[in-house]
């Protein structure tokens, strides 16, 4: 089945102008309409509802969020109460799936479904362990070897945005090429995806291809089709390829790779990693992933503001799932022993200790 580019990434603001224009003749703006049109649209659209609520310690089910005789939503709507407070409402109604691809706009404001928690990794206390402290030339890539051993290659990858395809392409296609040639003569490398927080799927297959061995099925996604909770479409597979069969071994990294991840290792970063998890010279190492793997869609509401949601179910290629849960990695990196230092630098550590005993 043909595939469209889509972009996974947790939701950024959007602009938002007299969108009256396409939603035809005027619709019904009562607060209480407002509301249920929104979880209607949830009811409906959103492929993921039952796991996400499968964490919720307040409510039961999506249906009971709205419906509940005591605390469901639909009784904190009146006709009499403000558009701020209508927003504050239809927002925490949103923030009971806490998924980091929902979120709610309206003009001057945005609230995400999503409770990310602390993110302690600021790629500055990395680099100053790579020799020169690495370079950053390229947008959203760091690469190097390490101080404490050469022989050990590093790359982090903080996007897979493609802002501008024409221009962007161009560039992030140089950057991967000229890193893994700069690389090629290290022994082993950390890959490092932490705090990654997705983009575009094009740009992410391109990227995996370069440290495929072999061609392999790795996702399938199906499209919610309506309210019943598995009425899906036939699924469709994604495939990482190979630059290095591609280009008769003239190009790509396939020495031995420590995947590194964390908890805010998010959508298109967890593409990568289930991507490469197939590849048997790679071993996923750090923590657990956000759990979050639909491509984000936005919709319009009747009243003329935005929100975003998530319209597939994805599986790895064996059908396991892991949305609100998170891909574990094969090797847990156990950081308590290093109370000195951050978990960000404590996670790198062990991953250079494992890619050295990989050489």
């Amino acid at each position: 089945m043909k595939r469209k580019i889509k972009l996974l990434i947790l939701p950024i603001f959007a602009l938002l102008s007299a969108c009256q224009f396409f939603l035809g003749s005027e619709p019904d703006t009562d607060p209480s309409e407002i509301l249920k049109s929104l979880w209607t649209d949830f009811n409906n659209i959103h492929a993921n509802l039952d796991f996400r609520m499968s964490s919720n310690l307040k409510y039961d089910s999506w249906y009971d969020v709205y419906h509940n005789e005591k605390t469901g939503y639909a009784l904190n709507v009146n006709s009499g109460m403000s558009e701020e407070a209508l927003f504050n409402e239809c927002a925490k109604m949103l923030k009971e799936l806490n998924d980091p691809h929902v979120g709610l706009y309206a003009p001057g404001k945005f609230s995400s479904s999503y409770s990310s928690g602390q993110d302690d990794f600021n790629i500055s206390d990395i680099k100053h362990r790579l020799i020169g402290n690495g370079d950053d030339t390229y947008k959203n890539f760091v690469f190097g070897v390490f101080n404490s051993n050469p022989d050990i290659g590093y790359i982090y990858i903080s996007s897979f945005m493609n802002e501008d395809v024409e221009e962007r392409g161009k560039e992030w296609g140089r950057a991967i090429h000229t890193i893994t040639e700069t690389l090629a003569d290290t022994k082993a490398l950390v890959l490092d995806v932490r705090s990654n927080r997705g983009g575009d799927i094009y740009v992410m297959e391109y990227i995996a291809a370069y440290f495929a061995s072999e061609k392999k099925d790795y996702i399938k996604a199906r499209i919610k089709k309506g309210p019943e909770p598995n009425n899906l479409s036939n699924p469709i597979i994604y495939t990482v390829k190979s630059v290095k069969i591609a280009s008769n071994n003239q190009y790509g990294y396939t020495k031995p790779i420590i995947l590194l991840t964390n908890r805010n290792s998010v959508s298109a970063a967890e593409w990568f990693t289930m991507a490469l998890r197939t590849q048997s010279h790679i071993t996923h190492a750090g923590t657990t992933t956000c759990g979050a793997f639909s491509a984000r869609n936005d919709r319009f509401m009747i009243n003329g503001w935005i929100y975003s949601i998530s319209p597939e179910r994805v599986t790895d290629i064996n059908d396991k799932y892991y949305e609100g849960i998170g891909i574990p990695p094969k090797i847990e990196i156990n950081t308590t022993s290093y109370e000195q230092l951050n978990e960000a630098v404590r996670l790198l550590d062990e991953a250079i200790r494992l890619a050295e005993g990989e050489q």
